[in-house]
């Protein structure tokens, strides 16, 4: 890619702020992460849809970053031209019983919009760092709801069809995953269908789920939610701890004393760090188990070795994996 001519065209088209060489720690809540080939912040949604556009007809390599939760960003970065949702997709509708918003919004501020228009059904989503977008690629879920109880229809970019609405059915929300991670489909905004409901019982609803937070996950230290997805019926903290790996490290990566399934950055970690955590932490759970975690967290950036950028390859990487059954 020549970055100065793709900055230059992207900064012709008065469409935000354009950086060359951006370090993406500086958008992860991991804070962990090299540059991005050049960094777009666009001002609104037609700013965003005309880079996505611009970037499919120059076929170069794109990712779209909201708050930068749920994912761990190499330390080489990313050769690509990454897109923030921050400020482009940060307008929002509140029709009861339905908010309308876009995919830059932070899920606390939509939790926060329902109780004042007097609706449930989002109060689950309080704890959950990060903004719809993320959440929605993810189908997130905490406290026994997930997002595909509330997304009615979704607002996407396809790299094939442009701008077009599709029902929740069409994008297949699974168990931390969607039809997001598989089609190049980006998600511009969601409507929500939420309930009448008592504004008082929703604030004690979100009171309670944020004090169990607090008290349950390294909240004040950076970090990228969930990294392993719960084994079902098992749960990943639970594996995790039974190994005795709270407090383990790896140069400055720690598995948190509050929340076995949370690595939490004390220092300078790099991603080499979260990785060789993972790895260890991986091997000893299947060795003593014979259950493999699986990520909740993506990687995003190149694969070690020039391998493609699977977890299955970063497994392996430098005999680090293991062998699965």
């Amino acid at each position: 890619m020549d970055v100065a001519r793709v900055a230059e065209a992207l900064r012709s088209m008065g469409v935000g702020t354009v950086r060359e060489q951006e370090p993406l720690s500086r958008h992860t809540s991991f804070r962990i992460g090299g540059p991005a080939s050049v960094f777009v912040d666009p001002d609104h949604l037609d700013g965003v849809v005309k880079v996505l556009d611009w970037v499919r007809d120059q076929g170069l390599p794109y990712f779209i970053i909201g708050q930068g939760t749920n994912i761990l960003v190499s330390d080489r970065g990313v050769e690509a031209v990454v897109i923030s949702t921050v400020r482009g997709l940060r307008d929002f509708r509140v029709e009861p019983p339905v908010i309308t918003a876009g995919s830059g919004v932070l899920l606390t501020k939509l939790c926060r919009l329902a109780e004042k228009a007097g609706l449930t059904g989002l109060e689950f989503a309080i704890s959950i760092p990060g903004t719809l977008g993320g959440a929605l690629v993810m189908n997130a879920g905490a406290h026994g709801g997930e997002m595909v109880e509330v997304v009615e229809s979704v607002l996407v970019w396809d790299a094939v069809k442009g701008v077009h609405r599709i029902d929740a059915a069409e994008a297949q929300f699974q168990y931390r995953q969607s039809r997001f991670m598989k089609n190049p489909w980006i998600a511009l905004e969601a409507v929500l269908r939420l309930k009448p409901g008592d504004p008082a019982e929703t604030r004690e609803k979100m009171r309670h789920n944020m004090e169990y937070r607090k008290k349950s996950q390294p909240v004040g230290e950076p970090n990228a939610g969930s990294i392993f997805k719960n084994p079902l019926p098992h749960y990943a903290g639970r594996l995790i701890e039974q190994i005795g790996a709270k407090g383990w490290r790896e140069g400055d990566a720690m598995v948190s004393d509050l929340h076995a399934n949370f690595i939490v950055n004390a220092g300078s970690a790099t991603a080499r760090d979260v990785l060789e955590l993972m790895r260890r932490i991986r091997r000893t759970v299947y060795r003593e188990t014979g259950i493999v975690l699986k990520p909740e967290v993506r990687w995003i950036g190149p694969g070690e070795g020039g391998a493609e950028a699977t977890w299955e390859n970063l497994w392996y990487a430098e005999g680090g994996g293991l062998t699965e059954p």
